[in-house]
């Protein structure tokens, strides 16, 4: 016999997880049931992150759902206490350092101002203003740098098992279970099936599958334009302990890289040449070959350090405009899917979480307007203009 329940979401990260603590948070009194089939979260995406977050996006949607999630970071552990305990998420708000050559300067004027006119805490910085932050930068071919200081990096798995332990708290269940269809009737979306024959039937069902989200769209008869890329991370031991905490450093080249524990620091460099699928494997050469150089360039300290531990974790890039995509899907009723962030998810996740909660609850937005990031604007050729992707 089939469970019922009001609302199934499957996924376990941090957007499910927002999203079902978003829900018991404004009072909704239905069952939830949420499905994770890594109990661990091996490869789920939330924890393989580098946990930046920050203000500085061009698109004023990104950037108001950046504003919300930011202000909820700067208070999650007092809004995430269970039983007086209060989660610490690591939430470093040492700022964005947004490196520009003369020729995007312009771009990131424009961008300057509208995030300014959002109340963003953003500020211009000359060649001298980022030398008196970090003074060992080569600043060869930058004019200048956008900063806020308010943006920085957290742990992310500490936020997401954060949102699990109060949804729990709450009431919402979560079962460690692969979902391997989706139930319809009529055209809509009307439960799901697990590998071990479990029914669970709801009029609401959420995909919140990550890079999986293209394959559970499957599974529900619609196309969700959703796929894996690989994504690889190095931490690295530096040679010299340094005397002040590196930002976020963000290089044209689309070269990140910040501070980590241990005397360490965290390096990221898309792959944009990587196929898309599930691939997890670590690739050294590429590090020695397309990272390290352009670390040691930019801070010339680096030419001597360590690879300590290098990873790989997945994005789930939107190949439409590679930003979110949040709502009901148009071609089945009851399908819903919070996903699809192209690598600014963590970002973004509490303004997202409670988006979709409002949409499921009450059958529209309220505080968080997620209508740009519908489905229907592919269709309409509405596509979202980001720049700051990386």
């Amino acid at each position: 016999m089939a469970l019922i329940r009001d609302v199934v979401i499957i996924g376990g990260g941090v957007m499910g997880s927002a999203t079902a603590c978003s829900l018991v948070a404004s009072g909704f009194s239905g069952q939830i049931v949420v499905f994770e089939r890594d109990p661990v979260h091996q490869y789920g995406s939330t924890g393989l992150s580098a946990g930046g977050v920050r203000h500085q996006f061009g698109y004023e949607t990104n950037i108001r759902f950046s504003s919300y999630s930011i202000r909820q970071y700067e208070q999650f552990g007092e809004l995430m206490e269970v039983d007086g305990r209060r989660p610490d998420i690591e939430f470093r708000q040492r700022g964005y350092l947004m490196l520009v050559t003369e020729h995007d300067l312009p771009r990131l004027r424009e961008r300057m101002q509208r995030q300014q006119s959002l109340g963003v805490e953003v500020s211009f910085l000359s060649p001298g203003a980022i030398l008196e932050r970090v003074p060992h930068l080569d600043l060869q071919g930058i004019v200048g740098a956008g900063f806020c200081p308010r943006d920085g990096y957290l742990d992310p798995y500490a936020v997401m098992a954060a949102y699990e332990a109060k949804a729990k708290s709450r009431g919402v269940q979560y079962l460690h279970e692969e979902v391997v269809e989706v139930l319809r009737s009529g055209g809509r979306a009307i439960g799901v099936r697990t590998a071990g024959s479990r029914e669970v039937h709801a009029p609401v069902i959420v995909n919140a599958a990550g890079p999986w989200a293209g394959e559970v769209g499957a599974m529900a008869g619609v196309e969700v334009p959703v796929q894996p890329f690989r994504r690889q991370l190095f931490s690295c031991i530096v040679p010299v302990e340094l005397d002040y905490p590196l930002p976020m450093i963000v290089d044209p080249s689309g070269l990140y890289f910040r501070s980590e524990t241990g005397n360490r620091i965290l390096v990221g460099k898309s792959d944009k040449s990587a196929p898309p699928g599930f691939d997890f494997r670590t690739d050294r050469d590429y590090f020695l070959d397309q990272v390290w150089p352009v670390l040691a360039e930019r801070m010339p300290l680096f030419d001597r350090l360590s690879l300590d531990r290098l990873w790989a974790g997945l994005y789930e890039i939107n190949h439409h405009d590679h930003n979110a995509i949040i709502g009901e899907h148009p071609d089945r009723k009851g399908f819903y899917l919070i996903g699809a962030f192209s690598g600014h998810g963590m970002m973004q996740a509490p303004a997202a979480g409670k988006a979709l909660a409002d949409l499921i609850q009450y059958g529209g937005y309220r505080e968080l307007d997620a209508s740009p990031y519908a489905f229907e604007r592919f269709a309409a050729g509405r596509l979202i203009e980001e720049e700051t992707l990386f």
